[in-house]
Order: structure tokens, then C-alpha cells, then sequence
């Protein structure tokens, strides 16, 4: 499975490549968009590097942040901004995006909601096993990514333990016949080893 994690904004927008193959996750190309210049050029840059790198890698998902409105409001406009022109590129390249809120990406990284960013970013290197350093919003973006690939992979294993219950289920409901007799075998020896008692009186 590859999937493309993305980590939006007008300024700058992370982005990273990983693909699984059974437990192994595989850094396969990531990166930052830089914007400059009025908001409408720069969402128009976005929209056009996002499609460009929708269209080289040819994820399966594409794995993005829910929008966190803080304390700064402005902030959280603008961001929810870079994430429609991310959605708008997604829809047209017809590449299902799933939705994650911070804590949950730095659960799946880091084991805490509330890791600090150089800690997720130390993280990521380690589970992607790559020799240098990532700048915050390429860490962030691949953070994202894995979350999805950690989620995928836990959904399915309890999809494939429901379906194991749901078949032993099954066979435990049928009646146990023994090996090599018809269902009203036991019933007659039950009948021959214990005969009706008759009464003593004469």
C-alpha cells in the first residue's frame, strides 16, 4: 500500500511518500512546497504541485490532518484553505483522503497525543529508518501517512479476529455427531444399556 501524508498550509505545505509491504514501511519521496506571494497564487501553487506529485507517486490514500482551530483563528483559516485545494486535487485524481486529528497522528508516531514536534520528528527517522534529519512539515506530513498505514493495519487484524470468532461460532452451533454414526444411533444404545425397569409385583 503507498500512501501520500500531506501537511497543509499557505505558507508551506509538507508532503511525504511511504509505502508498507506487510509490517515494513518504506520512505519513498517527500518534500515541502514553498508559497510566496498573494493567498489565490500561492493556493494556486499548491493545487498544482499537489496534482503534479498525485499524478508521479500514484498513492492509494492520501492521509491528511482534520483542522485544529486554536488560538489563533486566522491560522485555522487559512489552513482549512491549503486543505481544500488538497481535497479538490484528491478528488480529481480519484484518490480517497482520510481525515486525522493531531493527537491521533502523535499517538500513532509517538505513543503520545501530546508529543512535542522534535520529538515526532525524531520519531518518524526512526521508524522509516532514514539516515539524516526531516525538517516539521515533512516530518509531519510522513507522520501522518504512517498514522493512516498504523490505522489500516489495526482495523484490518480485528476485521480478520471478527471473522475467526464468526466462524468457530458457526461450527459450535451445529450438533456434534459421532465419527461414522447417524444422528439416531446414540439414542437407540442409550435405549439398549439402560432397559425399562418392570415391576416386582406379581
Amino acid at each position: 500500500m503507498r500512501v501520500l501524508g500531506v501537511d497543509p498550509g499557505t505558507v508551506s505545505t509538507g508532503w511525504g511518500v511511504i509505502d508498507q509491504t506487510g509490517h515494513r514501511l518504506t520512505y519513498v519521496a517527500g518534500g515541502v512546497i514553498r508559497s510566496r506571494g498573494p493567498l489565490p497564487q500561492r493556493l494556486a501553487r499548491v493545487y498544482e504541485e499537489a496534482r503534479r506529485i498525485l499524478s508521479e507517486f500514484t498513492p492509494g490514500f492520501v492521509s491528511l490532518e482534520k483542522t485544529f482551530v486554536g488560538e489563533n483563528v486566522q491560522s485555522a483559516f487559512r489552513l482549512g484553505e491549503a486543505r481544500g485545494v488538497i481535497l479538490v486535487a484528491s478528488a480529481q485524481a480519484e484518490v480517497p483522503v482520510c481525515e486525522y486529528s493531531p493527537a491521533e497522528i502523535k499517538v500513532a508516531v509517538a505513543g503520545n497525543g501530546r508529543a512535542a514536534k522534535e520529538q515526532m520528528q525524531i520519531m518518524v527517522v526512526r521508524l522509516l529508518a532514514l539516515s539524516g534529519g526531516l525538517g516539521g512539515d515533512e516530518a509531519d506530513a510522513l507522520g501522518a501517512a504512517i498514522c493512516h498505514l498504523h490505522t489500516h493495519s489495526f482495523t484490518a487484524r480485528v476485521s480478520e479476529v471478527r471473522g475467526r470468532q464468526t466462524a468457530s461460532s458457526s461450527s459450535k452451533g451445529a450438533s456434534p455427531v459421532g465419527r461414522g454414526q447417524e444422528p439416531g444411533d446414540r439414542a437407540t444404545r442409550r435405549q439398549q444399556t439402560f432397559p425399562a425397569s418392570t415391576s416386582r409385583r406379581q
